[in-house]
């Protein structure tokens, strides 16, 4: 299973989950008629941060010494891995300022709105710094390509605007089209990605895995904008499986993403 490299599938997948909802919620907030109540943004926000965190925490075990972890910034000049290392810092850093805003100081939406401006923009730098790992590897087409970090920024779109879509449904509100679209452009973003990642020589299908992503992140993904759109509740069966099936296809893609490359001996 180590071509598949779990750790990094789960790291980059879900801090990108978590990063994509604080951008799909902090656009919500700028909306005039934003509706979440104060226990509602809370919870969501939690929700995210324990994304974050767990996601963060899992990059830990692909270390050879995890307890070594603080070395890694020694390369800022040079290492596009220590930079990762710092963004992700800074991301994480932002995001606990938000939450505690949104638990300790409610009241003040500027601050809430502003903080997610912050942790919006230091996300998305953080995944585009997280992809230039691998496309700086100009001896592996298939990740030297802006196909990855397209890659990267459609998990985060995906997963981020399915996420407030679906809470926001559950919670009885109206979905708004800034939230629709912004999943809709996470599709989209994620089928031209699939599409030019596989006339590259060397791409490998593994079969049932990308049906699994065509299945659980694509058609769930254009369900269940469908289903915004038409203004349908969902029921909480119906989400938990969506969530489920969006997580999973993206999951699934990830470890194709590294099989692709990991896959092949010798490495260098």
């Amino acid at each position: 299973m180590n071509e598949y490299e779990l750790p990094l599938v789960f790291f980059t997948v879900l801090c990108q989950w978590g990063i994509g909802g604080i951008i799909a919620l902090t656009l919500y907030q700028l909306r005039p008629a934003a509706q979440l109540s104060v226990g509602q943004l809370k919870y969501l926000v939690l929700g995210l941060w324990l994304v974050e965190v767990v996601g963060s925490s899992l990059s830990l075990l692909h270390l050879g010494s995890p307890f070594g972890a603080y070395r890694a910034v020694l390369g800022l000049p040079h290492s596009w891995l220590s930079r990762e290392v710092i963004a992700f810092i800074l991301v994480n850093i932002s995001l606990f300022l938000l939450l505690a805003t949104c638990w300790l100081r409610p009241q003040k939406r500027a601050w809430v709105t502003t903080l997610g401006m912050v942790t919006s923009a230091l996300g998305i730098a953080a995944i585009l710094v997280s992809a230039q790992i691998y496309y700086q590897m100009a001896s592996h087409p298939l990740w030297h390509t802006p196909l990855t970090q397209l890659a990267f920024l459609s998990t985060a779109l995906l997963l981020g605007f399915a996420t407030l879509g679906i809470y926001l449904s559950c919670c009885g509100l109206s979905v708004p089209r800034t939230v629709r679209y912004g999943l809709l452009v996470g599709c989209l973003l994620l089928l031209a990605t699939l599409v030019g990642r596989y006339q590259i020589a060397g791409a490998s299908a593994q079969g049932i895995m990308l049906w699994w992503q065509l299945v659980g992140s694509l058609l769930v993904g254009g369900v269940l904008f469908s289903a915004l759109s038409l203004r349908t509740r969902l029921a909480p069966s119906v989400a938990v499986i969506a969530g489920v099936a969006l997580v999973s296809g993206e999951i699934v893609g990830r470890m194709l993403f590294y099989h692709n490359v990991m896959g092949q001996f010798p490495w260098f």
